[in-house]
């Protein structure tokens, strides 16, 4: 069976992204009717969830990639239980609606990971009625995601200074506390802003689900370790696979991952 783009992502982020999309919609607390857009919506476990939880509300989930907007997501977006979802494809840093189309813009996982987040926000900003919310959610990479840090470490120790350059590159990206997105959402006009520390649980059944895991997430993590002498690349391995057992033997392992999230009003 071949692997596609949303297999990957499944396995690597997917199963946590849908956990994190419950205390997400908590936080934003959208109007349980009127018009919701997912900016970056991804495989739709947050474009699922509003539908659900909202089920008198239009939720669109917008993404820039036509992959990840699969027949199985389609399938599910058209059930009778989630059957108020439209899914288009399309641009966060050039959102193809009207002004003034929703009460509600929202993002999960997206804003750091853009070249330009500043413009996504205006946009988000733009489609939203005066009153309406904007909110975001972003990894805590440096500070909460043990999972990653558990590797990065390790390739910064062991992999000289390609290591720790990557582990620079992993964590250095922008908006990286609380206070950065207050000021990116009030730089863009916002009031009434609210930021908050969202925690879920990443459970793994063994090391290699653990391994599989990592190795999907990120990009870069699995280019570097692909690049390694074989060598350094089983010490890296090895020393992974102990932060990760604890001294204990191989089985399940519960690891606590946090985002950062941030909410405004457009102003009237």
């Amino acid at each position: 069976m071949n692997t596609t783009i949303t297999d990957t992502y499944e396995i690597a982020m997917g199963r946590w992204s849908r956990r994190l999309s419950r205390s997400f919609l908590d936080f934003v607390a959208a109007p349980s009717c009127g018009s919701l857009v997912d900016v970056g919506c991804g495989t739709g476990s947050l474009t699922l969830a509003a539908a659900n939880r909202y089920p008198d509300a239009r939720v669109v989930g917008i993404d820039l990639i036509p992959d990840y907007l699969t027949d199985a997501l389609r399938e599910e977006a058209s059930n009778e239980e989630a059957s108020n979802i439209e899914l288009k494809t399309g641009d966060a840093l050039s959102l193809p609606f009207e002004e003034n189309s929703f009460d509600t813009a929202f993002s999960q996982l997206l804003i750091n990971d853009l070249e330009d987040p500043e413009k996504a926000v205006a946009e988000m900003v733009r489609v939203t009625k005066p009153n309406g919310k904007i909110a975001a959610s972003v990894w805590d990479r440096s500070g909460g995601l043990t999972f990653i840090r558990l590797f990065l470490d390790a390739a910064a120790i062991l992999g000289g200074l390609e290591g720790e350059k990557l582990r620079e590159e992993v964590f250095d990206v922008p908006y990286q506390d609380e206070d950065d997105l207050y000021d990116l959402w009030s730089d863009a006009g916002l009031g009434d802003i609210e930021t908050a520390t969202l925690a879920v649980r990443m459970d793994f059944i063994d090391f290699d689900d653990y391994w599989q895991s990592l190795m999907g997430a990120h990009s870069l993590i699995r280019n570097f370790f692909n690049r390694q002498y074989a060598d350094t690349a089983y010490e890296i391995q090895q020393a992974t696979r102990l932060a990760y057992l604890g001294g204990k033997t191989d089985g399940r392992r519960s690891l606590v991952a946090s985002a950062m999230a941030v909410r405004g009003v457009v102003p009237a």
